[in-house]
């Protein structure tokens, strides 16, 4: 899909007040959740990535019209536009810019705020998060200058800002225990007020997905909020069954 012309990108939401925008990768075996690979494999990381994205994307969607919805995909060097199969219409697909999370972070709140008074970003890998709680981080952002949803492993899933100092992000720690609190240290030292959301788990590890099976199987409001997750770990659960099944007659066979 070729990057929109600056202009005609932002007209097409010059009515919407706020924005929100997910910060992904493309689907690529073996280059989307890596750290699942063990458990997984290249191809099956890439469908859990795939649909964490849908299920991310779905939820989004049904944000009221006020709030534009973007996409920042990470796209290699080389590329001269984004592209994600799949998208809604609704939304707006721009590159991330920037050597580290931080930098992206900075680049696209620069960009957005230039046309929204608050924006949202945030990731795909929580799929529990509710619209709820998107809703609120809006509501919260009307009475401060941030707003931040932790991770029980000391991440964040959710950060939002209605004005940007320069080097907002800088010195953050990232994919370490310290990043919320990294982050929310930055956000006071420069004066900001910061309301902080209800914590929501991430799916990084093994155990993370071992959770949240766990969890999809046991309640349907979990399983409304993660519909492709779900039908990706029932079809994940149904192959293992099978592949042990498969085992266990070759090895009767050898008797």
């Amino acid at each position: 899909m070729p990057a929109r012309r600056p202009a005609a990108r932002f007209a097409a939401r010059r009515y919407a007040t706020s924005a929100l925008a997910v910060f992904t990768r493309s689907a690529s075996p073996g280059g989307t959740k890596t750290r699942l690979i063990p458990l997984l494999g290249a191809q099956g990381a890439d469908a859990l990535h795939a649909a964490l994205v849908r299920d991310t994307l779905r939820k989004v969607d049904s944000l009221p019209p006020l709030i534009a919805r973007y996409v920042f995909l990470a796209c290699p060097r080389r590329q001269t536009g984004p592209a994600l199969s799949g998208l809604p219409a609704q939304f707006r697909l721009l590159c991330q810019r920037g050597r580290d999370l931080g930098q992206r972070l900075q680049n696209a709140f620069r960009v957005l705020l230039r046309h929204y008074s608050r924006v949202v970003v945030i990731g795909t890998d929580s799929p529990l998060l509710a619209p709820r709680v998107l809703r609120e981080a809006f509501a919260e952002l009307q009475v401060c200058d941030a707003v931040l949803g932790p991770c029980p492993d000391g991440g964040y899933y959710l950060v939002g800002v209605r004005r940007l100092d320069a080097d907002l992000f800088r010195g953050v720690r990232w994919s370490t225990a310290q990043a919320f609190r990294d982050t929310l240290s930055n956000l006071l030292r420069r004066g900001y007020s910061c309301s902080v959301l209800e914590p929501c788990g991430d799916v990084d590890l093994p155990v993370d997905l071992v959770r949240l099976q766990a969890a999809l199987s046991r309640e349907a409001s979990a399983r409304r909020l993660a519909p492709a997750t779900w039908k990706f770990l029932q079809l994940g659960e149904k192959v293992r069954m099978a592949r042990l099944s498969s085992h266990r007659g070759q090895a009767a066979a050898r008797k």
